[in-house]
């Protein structure tokens, strides 16, 4: 994953600069539980959206196919959506945290 895929790349950097935050601002149990949960969810929908996209890859045997197009896009659309939905936890842990 990591030398194949530029967006989980991308993930794990994020990742880094928001554990290094956590310490930073001294999360306590309950907002670490959170954020790692977050993370880990942002990175398991990257994994599953790259499965689908191999598969559905495979299965259109280099052609193009609108169902094939439908799949990827909507399993991108699951990385976006974890994607926010982690943005915002975070934005109100450390919001709060800030402010």
């Amino acid at each position: 994953m990591f030398n194949t895929e530029r967006n989980f790349r991308y993930h794990l950097m994020v990742m880094v600069v928001i554990i290094i935050a956590g310490f930073i601002f001294a999360l306590n149990l309950l907002e670490w539980i959170m954020v790692l949960g977050c993370i880990a969810a942002v990175l398991v929908a990257e994994i599953l959206n790259s499965a689908i996209e191999r598969l559905a890859d495979l299965a259109a045997d280099g052609k193009f196919h609108p169902l094939i197009k439908q799949a990827k896009d909507i399993a991108a659309s699951g990385v976006l959506v974890t994607a926010l939905f982690a943005a915002i936890i975070g934005l109100l842990i450390f919001g709060n945290k800030l402010f």
